[in-house]
């Protein structure tokens, strides 16, 4: 019995379980803030056209500089002049990783909650909402991210953390079809301690999760510590010279980067389609309220919203199999291919065929983004190559 339980527990701490529970407590927010921001300070704190654009073009231009940016702040100390190779371990590297998920989870979802208190003027709200969210919300993406690529070397091993990663934000869009069972523009009280609750559930995986993965890591840090300092014993005396690493300046760092063939291939697409997607989740309940809603009940509608944003998580339980079969970019393309001739065939449907509006609502705003995961993966190791093949050259 009591070894039945002790293998029942490290299944459940697994790192792949663990490392797939991260994308949980990040997607039952981001999800119902994609889904209610908008309406929210425009429905609610009605806030005029003049600041709600001021306000996105910022926004819009704070994403585009905050991922590099951070990425920069967040590696400094993993990065190296080409003329230097750096000493930094791989355990080291997800110890880092694990304390900024510790710090920069809990401040994302305190930041999700700034977003349903008026506690400004609508425009200034807006405006100082968005950054700070997205700010934090690029911090646990980025540290999550590239985790994958510090925790799995083989293609297999990333199809098994990216399973988890389907299945647990699967779960996590269920936040979604609940939201829809709180939301009341005329009673927005129920909404907050919705709202709430789910940032304590966040915080509180966000401290556990990474306190256990840090546990697990610690454990090698301590191992490779005693190596080298075994080693460092052997080799007094006859130590080589060594020259201390000369850290990579901001200007280095995007020079490098914009070297990048397939990096600035990936940043093109990822424009456009996060965009797209985005665009998508913000304006949803506009385009069911103007295209569908005297067509479905409110019951419908939830069930259209939860299927939008949890059925991308089920496909790529199964486009996993294909990937492994045909190779993620291969399947990406068929899916770009798939989401255009969807659009196609709907501009020529027309919107009259109120069933085939609801299919192409609910399945077509989120065909692909989850993809790439997989993607920054591969460019993190060519990256890697990269800078290798750097210092070989001097």
């Amino acid at each position: 019995m009591g070894r039945s339980v002790w293998g029942c527990w490290q299944g459940i701490t697994s790192t792949a379980v663990l490392y797939g529970s991260l994308a949980l407590f990040t997607s039952i927010l981001h999800n119902v803030f994609l889904l209610y921001y908008v309406e929210t300070f425009v429905s609610i704190y009605k806030i005029d056209k003049i600041s709600f654009w001021v306000g996105e073009t910022v926004f819009l231009l704070w994403n585009s500089l905050n991922d590099p940016l951070f990425g920069w702040l967040s590696d400094r100390s993993f990065l190296s002049s080409p003329h230097t190779g750096s000493q930094i371990t791989t355990p080291e590297v997800v110890l880092k990783r694990l304390k900024a998920l510790s710090t920069n989870g809990p401040l994302f979802a305190l930041s999700f909650l700034a977003f349903w208190v008026a506690w400004a003027r609508p425009g200034l709200q807006f405006l100082v909402c968005l950054c700070l969210y997205d700010g934090f919300l690029t911090m646990v993406d980025l540290h999550h991210s590239a985790l994958l690529a510090d925790l799995a070397v083989s293609a297999t091993d990333r199809t098994r953390l990216n399973f988890h990663c389907s299945v647990f934000s699967a779960l996590g869009s269920f936040s979604v079809f609940l939201s829809y069972s709180f939301w009341d523009k005329e009673d927005f009280y129920s909404f907050r301690l919705f709202c709430v609750t789910l940032s304590v559930f966040s915080v509180l995986g966000f401290l556990l999760v990474s306190r256990l993965l840090r546990h697990r890591f610690q454990k090698e840090v301590r191992k490779r510590q005693d190596e080298a300092m075994t080693l460092k014993e052997l080799n007094v005396g006859n130590a080589p010279l060594t020259h201390p690493e000369k850290p990579v300046t901001i200007g280095q760092y995007l020079k490098q980067l914009s070297k990048h063939k397939n990096f600035m291939w990936f940043v093109s697409m990822n424009l456009v389609q996060v965009f797209h997607c985005h665009f998508n989740s913000n304006f949803f309940p506009l385009f069911l309220e103007h295209l569908l809603s005297d067509n479905i009940s409110a019951s419908t509608g939830s069930i259209l919203l939860g299927i939008s944003y949890i059925a991308p998580h089920l496909n790529n339980l199964y486009f996993l199999t294909l990937c492994q079969r045909y190779g993620v970019y291969q399947v990406i393309r068929w899916l770009f291919m798939l989401k255009l001739g969807l659009s196609v065939a709907m501009l020529l449907a027309g919107a009259d065929h109120i069933y085939l509006l609801c299919i192409f609502i609910a399945r077509y705003g989120h065909a692909h983004t989850y993809w790439h995961p997989s993607c920054i993966n591969d460019l993190m190791c060519d990256s890697l190559s990269f800078l290798v093949s750097l210092a070989c050259l001097f």
